[in-house]
C-alpha cells in the first residue's frame, strides 16, 4: 500500500509542475510573440519609410526614380549633401561637448543652477505683480527682492561671483542657441567666456555672497508666509515655486561652498585648451569653409533616415523578400511584399467562376465595332473638311461614341472584364484592395442585369448611334461632291451593322449559371479581402499562434498604416 501510495505521489508531482509550466507560459508567451509581432511589423514599416524617404532624395536630385535598390543605396550614401551635414553635426557636437564638460565641472554646475533658480525667482515675481498690488506689504517685499535678484550680475559685495556668474551664464546660453551662430564665431565665444571666467572664479567672494543670500533667504521666506496668508495662494502657486527655488539656491551654495576651487579650476582649463584646439581645427583648410556656416546639432528625421540606409531595409523581416517598387510619373509606392502571392492566389480564385464568360467576347468585340466604326469616320472628316455642316456632324458624333462607356451594362461587363485581367497580373494589395472594393458593386449589378435581362440602356445609346450615322450618311448623299471625293467616300453605317446581331448574341450569354457564379464570386471576394487584411496564423509553442499580416503601403506621401488606425 505504501509502494503504491508513493508511487502516487510522484505521479501527482509531475504532474503539478506540468500544470505549474503551463501556467508560466500561459502568462509569459502570448506576451513575447505579441511583442516580437509589434517588432517585426515596426521593423517592416521602418524600412518602407526609409526607402520611400530616400527615393524622395532621389527623385529631388534627379527628377525620377530608380528601381535599382543598390543604385539608390550608393547615391545616398556617396551624396555631399547628406555627408556634409553629418560631418557639421558632428563638429557642432563635439564643441557643445565641451561646453557641457565646463557646465557640469561641479562648482560650475553649482552657479548655474543658482543663477537659474534666481532668475525663475525674479520672473515669478514680476508675472505675479497683478495680486501683489493688493497687499501693499507683499508688493513692496517682492519690489526689493526683484532689485537683489538684479544685483547679482553687479554686486559690489561680491564682484568675482557677480563675472563668474555672467560668463557661466554666457557659456549656458551659448550652448543652448549654439545653432545662431556660425562654429567659428561660437568657439570664439566660449573661447572668451571661458578666459574671463578663469580670471575670477579663483577669486569668487564666498562669504560675501553666503552673507547676501542668508538676508535673501530670510527675506524671500517672509514673502512666502505672507503670500500664504492671503487668497494669492488660491490663485496661483508662487509661494510653492518660490519655496522650491530657494531651496535649490540653499542646496547648491552648500555645495559651492565644499567644493574645490583649486581642482575645478584645472578641469575648466583643460577645457579651454580643448576649446582652443577645436578653433584650430575650425581654421584648418579641411574644415575652414565647413565651419564658416551655421552650427547643426542634430540631423532632421529625413536626413537621418536616409543616412542610417542599408541593404538590410530592402528586405522585409517577415518574408525575407525585397520590398515592391512602384514608380508611376511622379508618384512612388514601396509596398511590403510578405503573404502577397498567397492573398493573390486566393483573389485568382475568387475570379476562376467568371474567368471565361461569354459575355466579355461579345463586349470586346462590341468595342472593336464602335472602334471600326469611328475609324470610318474620321476617313471621311477628312475627305469632307471643307463641307462645314456635315463636318460638325461628324465630329459631335465622334464625341458622343465616348458617352458608351458611361452605358452601365456595357460598363459593367468591361471593368468586370479588366478586373479578371488585373488579378492575373497585379499582387500588391494597395493595388488591389481598392480595385475589388470598387468592383463589387458592377458584379452585384452585372449579375442583377443579366438576371433581369435588362439592356435598355445599350440598346437605347446603339439605336440613338446608328440614327446618327444613318443622318449623316443621308446628308452626304444629298451634297454635290466632286466625282473623285465622292469615290472616296465610305457608308458610315455599314461599320456599325454588325452591333445588333452582336447585341442579341450578348443577350444569349444571360446563363443562369453565370448570373449565379458573378453573385458568387462578389461574396468571395468581400470575404477574401477580410481574410487578406486579417493575416495568416503560424502555430508556435504547440498551443499559441503568431500573426503574420502584411505590414501594409507606403504611397503618395500616406501610410497606409496609420490610415487604418
Amino acid at each position: 500500500m505504501a509502494a503504491k501510495g508513493s508511487k502516487g505521489s510522484i505521479i501527482l508531482e509531475i504532474f503539478i509542475i506540468l500544470m505549474a509550466l503551463l501556467l508560466i507560459a500561459v502568462i509569459f508567451l502570448p506576451d513575447q510573440i505579441w511583442k516580437e509581432e509589434a517588432k517585426t511589423s515596426k521593423i517592416c514599416r521602418d524600412n518602407m519609410n526609409a526607402l520611400y524617404e530616400a527615393q524622395r532624395f532621389y527623385y529631388q536630385k534627379n527628377n525620377t526614380y530608380t528601381d535599382s535598390l543598390s543604385k539608390l543605396l550608393t547615391f545616398v550614401q556617396n551624396d555631399s549633401g547628406i555627408n556634409h551635414r553629418q560631418s557639421l553635426v558632428s563638429l557642432t557636437n563635439s564643441f557643445t561637448k565641451i561646453l557641457n564638460n565646463i557646465l557640469t565641472v561641479p562648482s560650475i554646475q553649482n552657479i548655474s543652477k543658482m543663477s537659474q533658480a534666481a532668475f525663475e525667482i525674479t520672473g515669478d515675481l514680476v508675472g505675479n505683480e497683478r495680486y501683489f498690488r493688493k497687499y501693499e506689504n507683499i508688493a513692496a517685499s517682492s519690489e526689493e527682492i526683484i532689485r537683489d535678484m538684479m544685483n547679482l550680475d553687479s554686486s559690489a559685495l561680491f564682484p568675482n561671483f557677480s563675472r563668474s556668474k555672467l560668463f557661466v551664464d554666457s557659456l549656458r546660453t551659448l550652448k543652448e542657441s549654439v545653432t545662431d551662430f556660425s562654429l567659428q564665431i561660437a568657439v570664439l565665444r566660449a573661447i572668451n567666456s571661458s578666459d574671463s571666467l578663469g580670471l575670477y572664479y579663483s577669486k569668487i567672494e564666498r562669504e560675501g555672497f553666503n552673507q547676501f543670500w542668508r538676508a535673501e533667504y530670510a527675506k524671500i521666506s517672509k514673502l512666502i508666509n505672507d503670500i500664504r496668508a492671503t487668497d494669492i495662494a488660491k490663485v496661483s502657486s508662487v509661494a510653492d515655486r518660490l519655496a522650491k527655488f530657494i531651496d535649490q539656491i540653499n542646496t547648491n551654495l552648500q555645495l559651492l561652498n565644499t567644493s574645490s576651487a583649486t581642482k575645478d579650476a584645472q578641469s575648466v582649463e583643460v577645457e579651454k585648451q580643448n576649446l582652443k584646439e577645436l578653433h584650430q581645427k575650425f581654421l584648418s583648410p579641411d574644415f575652414f569653409i565647413l565651419t564658416k556656416g551655421a552650427s547643426l546639432t542634430t540631423l532632421n528625421e529625413n536626413d537621418s533616415i536616409i543616412l542610417n540606409l542599408t541593404q538590410n531595409d530592402f528586405v522585409c523581416p517577415d518574408c525575407k523578400k525585397l520590398y515592391l517598387i512602384d514608380t508611376v510619373k511622379a508618384r512612388i509606392t514601396i509596398e511590403c511584399p510578405n503573404l502577397l502571392d498567397d492573398i493573390q492566389k486566393e483573389f485568382q480564385a475568387c475570379i476562376e467562376p467568371i474567368r471565361d464568360l461569354p459575355l466579355y467576347e461579345r463586349i470586346t468585340r462590341m468595342t472593336g465595332i464602335v472602334e471600326n466604326t469611328k475609324i470610318v469616320l474620321d476617313q471621311n472628316r477628312e475627305e469632307l473638311k471643307r463641307y462645314t455642316d456635315v463636318l460638325l456632324k461628324i465630329k459631335e458624333l465622334q464625341a458622343e461614341f465616348e458617352e458608351i462607356k458611361s452605358v452601365f451594362f456595357y460598363r459593367y461587363a468591361n471593368e468586370v472584364y479588366e478586373f479578371i485581367k488585373l488579378v492575373d497580373r497585379e499582387k500588391k494589395l494597395s493595388v488591389l484592395k481598392p480595385a475589388i472594393e470598387d468592383i463589387l458593386n458592377p458584379i452585384d449589378t452585372l449579375a442583377s442585369r443579366m438576371e433581369k435581362a435588362n439592356l435598355s440602356d445599350l440598346e437605347k445609346k446603339i439605336d440613338y448611334y446608328h440614327q446618327k450615322l444613318e443622318e449623316i450618311d443621308v446628308t452626304i448623299a444629298g451634297m454635290k461632291l466632286p466625282a473623285n471625293v465622292r469615290s472616296r467616300i465610305k457608308s458610315n453605317v455599314e461599320p456599325y451593322q454588325p452591333i445588333y446581331p452582336l447585341l442579341e448574341e450578348v443577350k444569349g450569354t444571360f446563363n443562369p449559371t453565370h448570373i449565379s457564379n458573378l453573385r458568387k464570386t462578389e461574396k468571395s471576394l468581400e470575404k477574401a479581402l477580410l481574410k487578406a487584411l486579417e493575416g495568416r496564423k503560424q502555430s508556435v509553442y504547440v498551443i499559441f499562434s503568431r500573426e503574420h499580416i502584411n505590414h501594409g503601403n507606403y504611397a503618395a506621401g500616406e501610410k497606409s498604416w496609420e490610415k487604418e488606425q
